[in-house]
């Protein structure tokens, strides 16, 4: 039996060999864990470069029918501004069309009044023969006056057939145009709820291996606290019974506390869908000296296009928006100088981040 003195020279070894055993399998669970999550990521990384990709191309084809709709106001206001003036023509052309039907009645009348002998009569009551050509010239003009008079009328006529014709066209391809915008824009809808529950799918499936992170992390913090008492306890009592009868009593090392695995990290932000805010906005790109292609959030900009950098306590990272003039993008990036209400937005090319340069006032909507 071991007296005290050669318990205390046994104590060092013994304190080894107790963090030595609680270690041991400690580490083996966690490296079994950490096989499992880093496949796990893995395929996660896939699945989320896949959907980049998906969220990619629906923001484009969104963009587009964005600036599809845009072109249809802009041809339907062009329309109606064309029937606006040709209506207000077709008055003024109605009513010169009346004022020469009346004056050519007045001179209708007249002939049947006078008859056409008045005429003759005029160029026989000539005193000369110079008199006679000075009639006959007058006479002429007044001829043509009144053929002009007949043949204007006919011109407004047809130009009030033309602008008729303007009109009934315009309407036409103005209903057209409606029925292609109402279309359109459903289809955006359909595109837009499709992109906003993507986003929330994968939300969820990020904070679903999040989660599992974590409570992995717990289970093995606690079976690694658990199997660490159990053994000091068992060496403890192996100690006691060998320095059983000695006078000195022994202790024990202190158990393990476990770590505390802390909490998923908060996007932040409390915006809601529909929530409408006016920010400044400023514009980057990949291609910039110095900059990476990885956003906050794991976004791949090479893959990905269509995001903008928030500040997160003010629009949740992750989120769905649309950007005045700039289209539907995610708000997927931070920035150092991002702070409060300002937006910057990503753009392939630097050129086209100079051409957005800095905006006031740019209208977000939170999807």
């Amino acid at each position: 039996m071991l007296d005290s003195v050669g318990i205390k020279k046994l104590m060092p070894v013994l304190s080894a060999i107790i963090l030595l055993n609680l270690a041991f399998p400690s580490v083996i669970a966690h490296a079994e864990s950490l096989d499992s999550l880093e496949s796990e990521e893995q395929q996660a990384t896939e699945m989320g470069q896949i959907l980049n990709q998906n969220i990619d191309t629906a923001l484009t084809e969104v963009n587009e029918k964005y600036a599809e709709i845009e072109k249809l106001k802009e041809d339907i206001a062009s329309a109606e501004e064309t029937i606006e003036s040709s209506e207000a023509e077709i008055i003024v052309t109605e009513e010169n069309i009346d004022r020469r039907k009346n004056a050519i009645g007045d001179r209708m009348k007249s002939i049947q009044l006078n008859g056409e002998t008045r005429t003759w009569q005029v160029l026989l009551e000539a005193e000369s023969l110079s008199d006679f050509f000075n009639r006959a010239y007058a006479m002429t003009v007044l001829q043509n006056a009144e053929k002009e008079k007949i043949e204007s009328l006919a011109a407004e006529k047809e130009k009030l057939k033309e602008l008729q014709e303007t009109v009934q066209t315009k309407q036409a391809e103005l209903q057209v145009n409606q029925e292609k915008l109402q279309e359109e824009a459903q289809s955006m809808d359909i595109e837009v709820a499709s992109l906003k529950q993507e986003l929330a799918n994968n939300e969820e499936s990020l904070q679903l291996i999040a989660n599992k992170k974590i409570a992995e992390q717990d289970r093995l913090e606690e079976e690694a606290q658990a199997a660490a008492k159990a053994e000091q306890e068992r060496l403890s009592s192996e100690v006691a019974q060998a320095a059983e009868g000695s006078s000195e009593s022994q202790t024990s090392e202190p158990a393990v506390e476990p770590s505390d695995p802390g909490t998923a990290e908060n996007n932040g932000g409390s915006a809601e869908a529909g929530q409408v805010m006016y920010m400044e906005s400023t514009a980057y790109s990949l291609n910039e000296p110095g900059s990476g292609y990885i956003t906050a959030i794991g976004i791949d900009l090479r893959v990905q296009s269509n995001v903008i950098a928030v500040d997160p306590s003010v629009i949740p990272l992750g989120k769905l928006v649309e950007v005045e003039g700039y289209g539907y993008a995610v708000a997927g990036d931070t920035g150092g100088a991002i702070k409060g209400h300002i937006i910057d937005v990503h753009f392939n090319s630097v050129e086209q981040c100079r051409q957005w340069g800095r905006r006031h006032n740019v209208r977000v909507v939170v999807q």
